[in-house]
């Protein structure tokens, strides 16, 4: 049988709202220091999470927007700009960004400015605090690496100021002898602070950190694929059997993942999620030779769960398991539909999955065991027919964005089928087996 259709291009990365699960923050304890940060510039809330990634629990963080009110009292109401990076230049900006500091009651403040400088991009940051002559932090860290390399630039220049003005942990006033109990002390208190503290600002003390891949709420994929059929009979007896081939088909293709629990510290719960997916040929025929074509279906939809475990720094393996729905139906005249392969699988399908950094990229593999639950037409028709399955990915994930990222991607799944074929009947076969090859193009959202 021959394709007849019409390729249509299109790659396309998708958005999603976000959400997040933040417990009520009580009372600080009374040792606790406060800071304030600012970025200004392109990615700047990028830069800014980074950087509060790094704080230590016991440190606090100024709200943005009382910051700003403060910042504007001062008398700063406009963006400092490049001014911040000129020593001759950014006296008065200094002066007010230590008077709005003050007056919003922090340590200190980390004020940067994110630029392109000489066609380098870069942010440059200062810490200032109440004591003036020669700033903590008067640098700038480039932002053309990978986020990895950003964030080990990050620590290492604001590192040791962050621990120099940061209190001890709460366990370490308890054992002072404070007067207060184990269980309305210190801990306590460590845990209202440091849960403010990750709640708030997303990353901090083993809390899920945006963007990353190991530790994201939810992904969207939205792409196209290029797919392909082999369908063929071992050991054919009758002339009533069939095979197809197509290769080449664009489809529209989605998919997703959701874990609702990722900001929690829930052992086993925070990595499980819920994935689904779905994809769908556009304009496929089908025809015997030169004969007339006629229409085809094929779809495929995924809903299942995944575990999400991380191994070492940076790679994750997923153990999964869930339902696939495959149809490939050509829709054919009743005498050329009683010898055509068509199937309608409903499938249990499990697996193993990991995401291995190499660089700037991430590499995927995959591969799972499928479990025909019902299979269709084209088994219908032997005697003692008996299906499984087995599956397999490939693929590269390029980050193009912060949470933004293409995808190439090839899968494959196998059907492998034996039938017991009886003096008599109307189709005698072997068995036969059935492929499936899609080569993907997407854009991914990670959050």
């Amino acid at each position: 049988m021959s394709l007849c259709g019409r390729i249509l291009l299109g790659l396309s990365a998708a958005t999603a709202a976000t959400f997040a699960l933040a417990p009520v923050a009580l009372a600080a304890p009374e040792a606790s220091k406060s800071i304030a940060v600012r970025i200004e510039g392109p990615g700047a809330d990028d830069i800014r999470e980074d950087i509060l990634a790094l704080l230590p629990e016991t440190l606090g963080v100024v709200d943005p927007d009382a910051f700003s009110t403060s910042l504007k009292s001062a008398g700063q109401t406009r963006p400092v700009g490049d001014a911040l990076v000129s020593k001759a230049r950014r006296k008065k900006a200094i002066d007010r960004i230590r008077k709005a500091g003050k007056a919003a009651k922090a340590e200190g403040v980390i004020y940067g400015v994110s630029r392109t400088n000489k066609k380098k991009k870069e942010v440059h940051l200062v810490y200032v605090d109440e004591n003036t002559g020669d700033l903590a932090v008067d640098s700038a860290v480039p932002l053309s690496g990978s986020r990895d390399d950003r964030k080990k630039a990050l620590e290492e220049l604001l590192g040791p100021t962050l621990a120099q003005i940061a209190p001890p942990p709460a366990e370490e006033d308890a054992a002072k002898g404070d007067g207060q109990g184990e269980g309305d002390g210190g801990d306590e208190e460590k845990g209202e602070g440091g849960e403010e503290s990750d709640a708030d600002e997303g990353g901090k003390g083993g809390k899920r950190v945006p963007h990353e891949a190991g530790s994201a709420l939810f992904s969207v994929e939205l792409g196209v694929e290029f797919v392909g059929r082999w369908f063929d009979y071992s050991d054919p007896r009758t002339q009533n059997l069939r095979p197809y081939s197509v290769f080449g088909q664009p489809a529209i293709s989605v998919s997703g993942e959701l874990y609702p629990l990722a900001s929690t510290d829930i052992a086993v719960l925070k990595g499980l999620g819920i994935t689904a997916g779905y994809a769908r040929a556009l304009g496929l025929n089908s025809a015997v030779g030169g004969g007339a074509p006629v229409s085809t279906t094929y779809q495929r939809v995924n809903l299942g769960l995944r575990e999400r475990l991380s191994i070492g720094d940076a790679s994750q393996l997923g153990i999964s398991a869930g339902l696939r729905f495959l149809t490939f139906e050509v829709d054919a005249p009743a005498d050329l539909a009683r010898t055509v392969p068509n199937v309608s699988y409903t499938l249990f399908r499990a697996g193993l999955d990991g995401r291995f950094p190499v660089g700037p990229v991430a590499l995927a593999l995959g591969a799972e065991y499928i479990l025909p639950l019902s299979s269709g037409p084209v088994y219908e028709r032997f005697t003692g027919a008996s299906v499984q399955g087995i599956g397999a990915l490939a693929g590269v994930m390029i980050p193009v964005a912060t949470g933004i990222e293409a995808r190439l991607l090839v899968e494959y799944a196998r059907f492998f089928s034996s039938f017991q074929p009886e003096q008599g009947d109307a189709y005698i076969a072997g068995g036969a087996i059935d492929q499936y090859l899609g080569l993907r193009l997407a854009g991914a959202y990670v959050y």
